[in-house]
């Protein structure tokens, strides 16, 4: 009992990420009509976005209740699981490349990147993108974390559960 309250108190940190996440995934859906290399990242916010709604209904409504569940919930689940935890390694490979690139390093990346933008304001410097950067290493390093433990404990689960999702024998 108490790997599914830690696993609830999990899915109700991820719950605003997905929130947030679904709000700026309709924006880069937009954007990636006009330039489709940006699809597979829609593709993969909206998995992670698909997972944590499909979770809290599987919790909500069948093992709170231990209701039957479709086994297309539990296929939703499994899919997008899969692809959430593409996104969580990549975000976790990002935010370690981001901790071990040296001091030097990181403002030599940072002053390539101001080069190649001519139109930034005048108040951003190396210095301030820096710490920008390595606040979103943190950020991205938090999120990641939680979402890759979610994951293994929320495939746990559904095997745990299992029985929700057999056919319901009617006489």
């Amino acid at each position: 009992m108490k790997q599914l309250t830690l696993f609830r108190f999990l899915t109700y940190i991820l719950l605003p990420f997905a929130s947030f996440f679904a709000f700026i995934d309709l924006i880069m859906l937009l954007s990636a009509l006009g330039n489709p290399t940006l699809l597979f990242a829609v593709f993969l916010i909206a998995a992670f976005c698909i997972y944590v709604f499909a979770y809290i209904i599987f919790l909500k409504r069948h093992i709170d209740r231990n209701q039957h569940a479709k086994s297309s919930l539990k296929d939703w689940i499994k899919v997008n699981a899969y692809a959430s935890l593409f996104l969580g390694f990549q975000f976790l490979i990002s935010a370690v490349g981001i901790f071990y690139m040296g001091e030097h390093d990181l403002r030599n990346v940072v002053d390539r990147f101001l080069e190649t933008q001519p139109n930034m304001p005048g108040e951003i410097n190396i210095a301030l993108f820096v710490k920008i950067m390595k606040g979103a290493a943190y950020f991205l390093f938090f999120f990641s974390f939680v979402l890759l433990v979610h994951i293994t404990m929320g495939l746990r689960i559904l095997k745990q559960y299992a029985f929700l999702f057999a056919e319901e024998v009617i006489d």
